[in-house]
């Protein structure tokens, strides 16, 4: 039975995730992301505007003035007003850049798109008069309207101008490459528009009403004494979130029913409360707003509790943190715009299912009577656990309210698990594309390779290049690992290289290469390899006594920091200041690094060398070093490249390792073998006079303390070569 529910649960997270994939719904989060800047503002602007009690109300007026009511409706005017036009262009302008990335070239300009798409908006939709304007740009009037004509006219726009015929080719025109753009999907543009411009001409003729209208005139009037019916209760808040799932404000398109149903309940009970008598109906709208809304709509006060318990990722419960102090008034805008909910596959089935959850606890609380019916009128912003108290008279309500929100949170729990989960799953996705485009051979003399990316690895790299800074001077993100190098001859362990590790606190470990683009990308190359530098001398110092007096520290370094004039004196200040012996530290430059056109490279290097500090190659056989930079470099070490160390008889590793490590003997040159994973592949090595070796054979990178006890004890033994 288990193994059929876990069976069933990998195929809904398999489905979710294919949606979640899709272009459409990527461009949807992203376009409701756009307004949220807007949502945040006219969020508090609301609670400003709708107080939660007149004696709040009584002291905003008194504070501010009579004219605080016309300031709130400007604010809300144009952030809530202009929420959908807002999203319509995000989506727009998401959709066709998603659909330039999938074609590999820029096929249409992202914001030609944009200005496409609202023209279709308001050809197709646009009212005369400008109240009605307002309402069809408003995010909770105009949100699905905007959507649909983004879609559809998004859609057609980029199938038109993928039609070769319907393309002005006019190259660069007037060298200003926006103007070509622009003239290139006139055609395009011009038959998308005048198809949104037939289809209401259509739409006109045929006296079709809008979808408002369709909804209440199907409704019709119903009578009150359906407030009493749970088949009603149900109807009615599965009706109200799945259209709020769609952009659709439910409460507002299902205004029929609160006008002809819950309404005449609410003032009947209000009437016999006040008569002495039991009120006679189950259901007004301040029983959805107290039990099942609590939150806003989809009981999403349930999904932030979830998000603060269930969820393992920083940024998600950062987000309900900051989401909670509106949504503790029903103001849930943020959180439906900035998550986003709306059209959200992961969060479809618990938004519409957990109100209807709640709604049945407080029917059946009534019920079994444990709670009193509703016989007091609200503030719709009155704070969730308060509002079952006023509405109800008791303690009960608010007790039951608790309930309500426990039982929404274990709805939502194992969908914020699978957004988590999808969300690992993206990051780690981007992160292998940002690491196999540091680790190119052609990046090491690119610029900006990250931050001018499209898509999510530009974003990301934006993310982590701003995050780095902030690493750099917390001092606790950023750290150093060991990993050990041994001496198969002596049977010692000669020296460690300190590996860069950034942990950061959302992403996760991220890779040394992506760490290093970042600091070229954004001009932290220097302060990032000295910050290093400086971790492993002080570390190499804390080691007197517990390691052997020759013990080594390799660092890396990066080619920029070559170029950099004075570098040199840096690094020897660094060792003054830990009282470190140049001879106990190793340099270590990549073969691009010897290739630098500067003579700044080769005079750091000399300098250093004269000082004592020890020059290593490495990555060895891979690039295109050639003789001639080996003799003129001042170089102690070369380290073979780690794919080079799997050699088997007869192999071209085999004959490029033999050949390297004589050329290395000729030259006097210490040889050190990275990536040995295996027995058979030391013995191989070890046949064809490579004696000193890096790997996880040997060791993992160690943390500083664990790897002081594994050298302490490796070379505290008497025993053999052999590990």
């Amino acid at each position: 039975m288990m193994a059929k529910v876990r069976a069933l649960w990998r195929t809904v997270q398999t489905a979710i995730e294919r949606l979640d994939s899709k272009l459409y719904f990527v461009a949807i989060r992203r376009g409701l992301a756009l307004p949220l800047p807007l949502i945040m503002v006219g969020a508090f602007t609301l609670l400003i505007r709708f107080p939660p009690s007149a004696g709040i109300r009584a002291f905003l007026l008194e504070a501010f003035g009579p004219r605080l009511d016309a300031f709130c409706d400007s604010v809300l005017a144009g952030t809530f007003g202009i929420g959908s036009l807002v999203a319509m262009y995000g989506f727009a302008e998401t959709l066709t850049t998603l659909h330039n990335q999938r074609l590999g070239h820029r096929q249409v300009n992202p914001t030609i798109a944009a200005m496409v798409v609202m023209s279709c908006f308001f050809t197709a939709l646009g009212p005369v008069s400008g109240a009605s304007l307002f309402v069809s740009l408003s995010l909770g009037q105009g949100l699905f309207g905007a959507l649909i004509v983004a879609s559809i006219g998004g859609s057609l726009f980029l199938k038109l101008c993928g039609v070769r015929h319907l393309r002005i080719p006019i190259g660069n025109f007037g060298n200003d490459p926006l103007v070509s753009d622009v003239f290139t999907v006139i055609p395009a543009a011009s038959l998308t528009i005048l198809t949104f411009a037939a289809l209401k001409a259509m739409l006109h003729g045929l006296n079709w009403p809008s979808l408002p209208e369709t909804i209440s005139s199907s409704i019709g009037a119903p009578l009150p004494t359906l407030a009493n019916s749970l088949s009603f209760c149900i109807g009615y808040e599965a009706a109200s979130q799945f259209l709020w799932l769609f952009g659709i404000h439910g409460p507002n398109a299902l205004h029929v029913v609160q006008q002809h149903v819950l309404e005449p309940a609410a003032s009947a009970n209000v009437a016999a409360l006040a008569a002495g008598a039991r009120p006679p109906f189950i259901f007004t709208f301040d029983f959805f707003s107290a039990f099942a809304r609590m939150g806003g709509s989809g009981g999403t006060l349930s999904l932030l509790l979830a998000l603060l318990v269930v969820s393992r990722t920083a940024r998600q419960r950062k987000l309900a943190l900051l989401m909670l102090l509106p949504a503790l008034f029903n103001v849930n805008e943020p959180l439906l715009f900035g998550l986003p909910l709306v059209l959200n596959p992961t969060y479809a089935v618990p938004f519409v299912l957990a109100p209807l959850v709640q709604a049945l606890i407080a029917y059946a609380a009534i019920g079994a009577h444990l709670m009193p019916r509703l016989g007091h009128s609200i503030a719709w912003t009155t704070p969730a656990l308060y509002s079952g108290y006023a509405v109800t008279g008791s303690l009960a309500g608010t007790l039951v309210q608790l309930l309500c929100l426990a039982a929404g949170a274990l709805v939502y729990a194992p969908f914020v698990r699978i957004a988590d989960t999808l969300a690992a799953k993206k990051t780690r996705q981007v992160l292998a594309s940002l690491l196999r485009m540091a680790e190119a051979p052609e990046a090491a003399f690119k610029t900006k390779r990250f931050l001018e990316l499209p898509g999510n690895e530009g974003r990301m790299a934006v993310v982590l290049a701003n995050d780095l800074k902030e690493a750099m001077k917390a001092g606790e993100q950023i750290f150093l690992e060991f990993q050990p190098q041994i001496d198969t001859q002596t049977g010692r362990i000669f020296g460690a290289e300190a590996l860069l590790r950034w942990q950061h606190p959302t992403v996760g470990r991220i890779a040394p290469p992506i760490v290093v683009t970042l600091a070229d990308d954004t001009g932290q190359t220097e302060v990032l390899g000295l910050h290093i530098l400086s971790l492993a001398c002080r570390q190499r110092a804390g080691w007197r006594g517990i390691v052997s007096d020759d013990f080594v520290i390799a660092v890396n370094l990066s080619p920029r920091q070559l170029l950099e004039r004075e570098f040199h004196r840096r690094v020897i200040e660094i060792l003054e200041r830990e009282s470190l012996s140049p001879s106990l530290l190793e340099l270590e430059i990549t073969e691009y690094a010897a290739l630098l056109p500067e003579a700044n490279v080769l005079d750091n290097l000399k300098q250093l060398r004269d000082a004592g500090v020890k020059v290593a190659l490495d990555d060895f056989g891979m690039g295109h070093t050639s003789l001639h930079y080996l003799r003129e470099f001042p170089l102690d070490t070369v380290k073979i490249d780690k794919s080079l160390a799997d050699v088997t008889a007869g192999s071209i590793n085999e004959h490029i390792v033999r050949s390297i490590a004589d050329l290395s003997r000729t030259l006097d040159l210490s040889l050190v073998v990275e990536g040995v994973e295996n027995e058979l592949q030391l013995k191989r090595l070890r046949t064809l006079g490579c004696h000193r070796f890096q790997g996880y054979f040997f060791s993992f990178p160690l943390a500083p303390d664990v790897c002081a006890q594994f050298v302490a004890g490796r070379n505290g033994q008497t025993s053999c070569a052999n590990p």
